[in-house]
């Protein structure tokens, strides 16, 4: 019984072990992190406005064919 528990004990830990991140380049795990700290804390005040801004970008350039791919993908899903 007590090695069962100390096995078990074990691959909880195994779980719960997770390595930092590290992209290979320092440059850009540094930059990554920096970035990540943001997304972390509030994800919503960068992720929402960067959608709008995107999809009023994609709209200016392409015109009708966003909406016409955009129709076309909610009619197919």
């Amino acid at each position: 019984m007590k090695s069962n528990y100390a096995g078990l004990r074990n691959k909880i830990r195994e779980v719960y072990l997770v390595e930092p991140n590290d992209l290979g380049i320092p440059l850009l795990t540094s930059l990554y992190r920096k970035v990540n700290r943001y997304f972390k804390k509030m994800p919503f005040v960068i992720v929402i406005p960067l959608a709008f801004i995107l999809a009023i970008t994609l709209y200016i350039l392409f015109g009708y064919l966003v909406v016409r791919l955009a129709s076309m993908l909610q009619y197919g899903f």
